[in-house]
């Protein structure tokens, strides 16, 4: 079975020709994660593809990497909030870039809002019908929006990014000594039981097994987090459970293998057909490279 890395990010150092943000402490503007230094730790590691995910709203250096690398990689920009037609600016990436699926940190919608009233709510009318899969990643009261968004939109696939945690990224992140999102966190998070029901009401719904370093605790293998582990896995099913490596903030600690080996820790009783899916069948299943 190949094996993919569902959740990476490269990136060029900033110039006119490739805008990005910076992060304080983690994108500093001279930082460069490229392809090519990606695609040798990838080849020790015995990982076949990867799925790249913009740093940020900017998609330059993404095109260039996935017509570099056809059959390597697919690719998933992050949505910006402040475009003045979402729908437009999605056809024109997909066009443009051949995007698989696109990020959205929430929905940028008040609390309680009907799914219809939503200003993106075109947008993901347009991702369901064009197949590109929403890369979540936002707060307990925009998943409730998202719940009611996918009771009328079935078909539109999303993954919950970074083992189903559900933090506020732009109040909560912080930045660790080594240069990684941080997250403080109590476990089990107060978001898994939200999760579990995503999970059990839209068959849609998939999540990577990936981000442990950002909120576990302790050090490596993060065995603080084996029964959150074992319920998002119990929940979503292998099937929807999708290994991941957050690179490059893991290169220096705990290391890329190391990192993608975190599931045999944290699931060691899993089947190697299972093993399989979350290693790489079930990004296969949802990716076209």
């Amino acid at each position: 079975m190949v094996t993919i890395d569902a959740h990476l990010h490269l990136f060029k150092a900033l110039s006119e020709d490739y805008p990005r943000a910076i992060y304080e402490g983690m994108t500093p503007p001279e930082r460069e994660e490229s392809a090519e230094r990606l695609l040798e730790v990838m080849d020790g590691a015995g990982v076949d593809k990867a799925v790249v995910v913009a740093l940020s709203t900017e998609d330059e250096y993404l095109g260039e990497v996935l017509e570099q690398y056809p059959g390597t990689f697919a690719g998933v920009s992050v949505h910006d909030f402040e475009a003045t037609d979402h729908v437009a600016s999605l056809r024109r990436r997909v066009e443009r870039f051949g995007i698989q699926g696109l990020r959205l940190f929430g929905l940028n919608a008040e609390p309680g809002a009907s799914p219809e009233s939503i200003e993106v709510f075109p947008l993901l009318e347009a991702m369901s019908e064009l197949g590109v899969k929403a890369w979540f990643y936002g707060p307990p009261d925009q998943v409730d929006i998202l719940d009611g968004c996918l009771q009328l939109l079935p078909d539109l696939k999303v993954v919950f990014n970074h083992l189903a945690f559900l933090p506020d990224m732009r109040a909560e992140m912080q930045v660790d000594e080594h240069g990684r999102p941080r997250f403080e966190v109590d476990l089990p998070p107060y978001g898994l039981p939200l999760m579990e029901q995503m999970a059990q009401k839209h068959a849609s719904t998939y999540v990577h097994f990936s981000g442990h370093y950002a909120f576990s605790g302790v050090d490596y293998p993060y065995l603080d987090l084996q029964d959150a582990s074992q319920r998002v896995l119990a929940a979503f099913g292998a099937d929807r459970v999708m290994m991941a490596s957050d690179w490059p903030w893991i290169a220096e600690a705990p290391g890329y293998a190391e990192t993608l080996s975190v599931v045999d820790h944290l699931l060691p009783d899993i089947s190697e057909e299972e093993r399989s899916l979350i290693r790489g069948g079930t990004a296969a299943s949802l990716f076209d490279f």
